[in-house]
C-alpha cells in the first residue's frame, strides 16, 4: 500500500505544542508576497511516462507549473518504458521549466532503511541529476506518504528546504514544519477528491495536490484517467487558479 490510514499517519505524526514551536521556528521565513485564496501545487509521484508525454504538455498549455518527483521505481524501471520514463524523458521535463525532485533512488521507504542508507538513497539520485544536467533538488517526498524522524537532519545537512508527506490538509506555508509539508491524494475516477481539495485554500494555506499517474496502469489503487485530469486542469485555468511547483514558494525563502 502506498497510503497509510489518515488515523495512523496522525497517530505517528501528531505535533505536541512544543514540537509545533520548534516547527515554526525552522520553518524559513517568506518574502512578503500576495497569497491568493485561489492557489495550488501541483506534484506527481514515480517517474510515470505520461508525466512526459501528457501532463506537462497539458500543463504547459495552460500555463500551470509542477513539481515531478522521481525515482528508479523497482524492481522494472529500466525495462519498462509504457510505466515509467527514460531519463531522457525526465531531462525534458527539466528543459520544459518544471520542477524534478528528489524521491529517493528507489523509492526506498523509511521506515525500511536506517539512516545511512536513506542519505545514500538522496545522493545516488542527485549524482543521477547531475550526470543529466538536472539541478540539485531543494524539495523531497517521502515515498510512500511517511517518513522518519532521523529524515530532517539529513535533509537539512544536504540543502533541502523541504519534505512532502501525505497528509489531506492544505499547507500553512509560514507555521508547518517544513519537513512534513501535508500534500492531498486527488487521484480517481472523478474529480470529487480535487474538488474537497480545493476547498481547503485559505488566504493563509495553499493545497498540495498528489498524482500518480495518469493513467497509473501498475498501480491502479492511485489511476486518474486521462479524461478526468484534462478535465481538472481546464477547470483550474477556467476558474483562474494559480497553479504552482513546490519551488516557486521555496524559491521564496
Amino acid at each position: 500500500m502506498f497510503f497509510l490510514d489518515p488515523l495512523d499517519w496522525r497517530y505517528e505524526y501528531r505535533l505536541d505544542e512544543e514540537r509545533k514551536k520548534t516547527a515554526a521556528r525552522r520553518t524559513p521565513p517568506i518574502r512578503i508576497f500576495e497569497m491568493y485564496n485561489k492557489t495550488v501545487i501541483l506534484t506527481f509521484d514515480d517517474a510515470v511516462s505520461n508525466h512526459c508525454t501528457f501532463v506537462a504538455p497539458l500543463l504547459k498549455e495552460l500555463g500551470f507549473n509542477a513539481t515531478f518527483f522521481v525515482c528508479e521505481f523497482p524492481p522494472d524501471f529500466a525495462t519498462d518504458k509504457v510505466q515509467y520514463m527514460s531519463w531522457e524523458q525526465i531531462e525534458e521535463l527539466d528543459n520544459m521549466g518544471f520542477e524534478v525532485a528528489n524521491h529517493t533512488l528507489t523509492h526506498a521507504g523509511l521506515g525500511n532503511i536506517t539512516p545511512a542508507e536513506f542519505e545514500k538513497q538522496l545522493l545516488d539520485l542527485e549524482a543521477l541529476f547531475r550526470s543529466h544536467g538536472i539541478p540539485k533538488s531543494e524539495n523531497f517526498a517521502y515515498p510512500g506518504g511517511p517518513g522518519a524522524a532521523y529524515a530532517a537532519p539529513i535533509l537539512q545537512k544536504h540543502g533541502f528546504k523541504t519534505a512532502r508527506t501525505v497528509r489531506s490538509a492544505a499547507w500553512n506555508v509560514v507555521m508547518d514544519d517544513c519537513w512534513l509539508v501535508p500534500s492531498i491524494p486527488v487521484h480517481g475516477p472523478d474529480d470529487s477528491a480535487l474538488k474537497k481539495a480545493l476547498d481547503l485554500a485559505t488566504t493563509d494555506e495553499i493545497p498540495v495536490l498528489l498524482y500518480h499517474g495518469v493513467p497509473d496502469i501498475l498501480h491502479t489503487w492511485v489511476d486518474t484517467p486521462p479524461e478526468i485530469f484534462e478535465r481538472e486542469m481546464r477547470y483550474l485555468a477556467a476558474e483562474e487558479w494559480t497553479v504552482l511547483a513546490l519551488r516557486d514558494i521555496t524559491n521564496l525563502w
